[in-house]
């Protein structure tokens, strides 16, 4: 099998949800010495496409969810190896901090954007449920993460939410915000002073990379 064909294969096996294929085209692409950031490339073109047919309604979540595991099953065959995937990057990819805040344990949709985020190549930092402010806080410190996800189902919880934001800004303000769960519609994640809100989990790459983009423009413009 020709290198062309082995990333070709690696991409249509995400797509295809076929995590054994793509064991057998990481391993064929290894021996056969494909820069591991080509096999990153068709990966993520994998995923990419899978994205795009869970936003058109064509994938189910299970199924999105299975494209995931053949992609995340490639990139642990790299690490595993000891691979720099991001080798001939210039740039590390953008750090996410996620979680669900104190006060609520509610957290399926909180994985299922975690998981999507880190499939669209952001390095995610998953700190559960019912997560204090605190907890948050100090995540942001060890990881210097320039994204912080924010998540609850319940309306309860919302002036918490609001605390949080309200200190991360005081720390750390050149973290983006993005807020997501059943209360939230924009206007409500703008009142609480988030950034952005993802309505849906194939909604939040997009949203996070344009309130991160945001963030950087300001900080340039006041520098």
């Amino acid at each position: 099998m020709n290198q062309k064909r082995i990333l070709l294969s690696l991409e249509e096996s995400v797509f295809s949800k076929n995590s054994d294929e793509v064991t057998r085209a990481v391993q064929a692409g290894a021996i056969d010495k494909i820069l591991p950031s080509d096999i990153f490339k068709s990966l993520s073109k994998g995923i990419e496409r899978a994205r795009e047919q869970f936003r058109n309604g064509v994938y189910s979540i299970p199924d999105f969810l299975l494209a995931i595991d053949a992609y995340r099953r490639g990139i642990g065959f790299l690490k595993d190896y000891a691979v720099d995937i991001t080798a001939n990057n210039t740039e590390c990819p953008p750090k996410v901090v996620i979680g669900v805040v104190e006060g609520d344990v509610h957290d399926l949709g909180k994985n299922i954007v975690a998981a999507v985020l880190e499939a669209s190549g952001y390095q995610v930092h998953d700190l559960g449920r019912n997560v204090s402010s605190e907890i948050f806080i100090d995540a942001l410190k060890k990881t210097q993460a320039s994204i912080l996800a924010l998540s609850t189902m319940m309306s309860t919880t919302l002036d918490t939410m609001k605390a949080l934001i309200w200190m991360v800004r005081k720390i750390f303000p050149a973290v983006a915000i993005i807020v997501g769960g059943a209360p939230f519609d924009m206007d409500l994640a703008r009142q609480i002073g988030a950034d952005g809100y993802a309505e849906n989990a194939i909604a939040a790459p997009d949203e996070t990379r344009r309130v991160l983009n945001n963030i950087s423009t300001q900080i340039g413009f006041v520098a």
